[in-house]
């Protein structure tokens, strides 16, 4: 398995942010409208900061690429998280979701691909695999809690035990 899957991270992260803010974008009003009481957290600085620190962890695991494959290929298991989240957002709006179409058909098989090439060269273990999964999406769920965490109500109150 070569390097290049590292380097195709990289620009799959580069293609869904424009497919979410640039064309056909809208994807802050997506998000605003399928999480009302955490809109208030969307902000363009929130927005800046994930999305950055995004790209730089996909340029750090292209970096490290094999050298660490549990490390790195927990970014794939990343994407592969927010993909089902944006197809999430598809079926619950019953309409286009920013980020959906980039999603289904580059991020679900690129991270497919990188996992069963590296399980299939030998280069990568079943609990190394398992180890990464368990990785990136925790890297999600960590976001989503944020997230689900700091909801308001309609009243602008923090929920209890949300």
């Amino acid at each position: 398995m070569g390097d290049w899957v590292f380097i195709a991270l990289v620009g799959a992260a580069v293609v869904h942010i424009f497919e979410e803010y640039v064309y056909p974008g809208g994807f802050a009003e997506a998000w605003r409208q399928l999480l009302p009481r955490a809109a208030h957290l969307f902000t363009l600085k929130f927005q800046l900061a994930v999305n950055g620190l995004f790209v730089l962890l996909c340029l750090l695991c292209a970096w490290i690429g094999r050298a660490n494959l549990v490390l790195s290929l927990a970014a794939f298991s990343l994407i592969c998280a927010n993909a089902l989240l944006h197809i999430r957002g598809a079926i619950l709006q019953k309409r286009y979701y920013p980020g959906v179409i980039s999603s289904v058909l580059i991020y679900i098989p690129l991270a497919i691909y990188a996992y069963a090439g590296f399980l299939l060269a030998g280069q990568l273990t079943w609990p190394q695999a398992g180890l990464s999964v368990l990785l990136g999406a925790a890297c999600m769920g960590l976001l989503m809690a944020f997230v689900l965490r700091r909801q308001v109500n309609a009243n602008g109150q923090r929920q209890r035990g949300a």
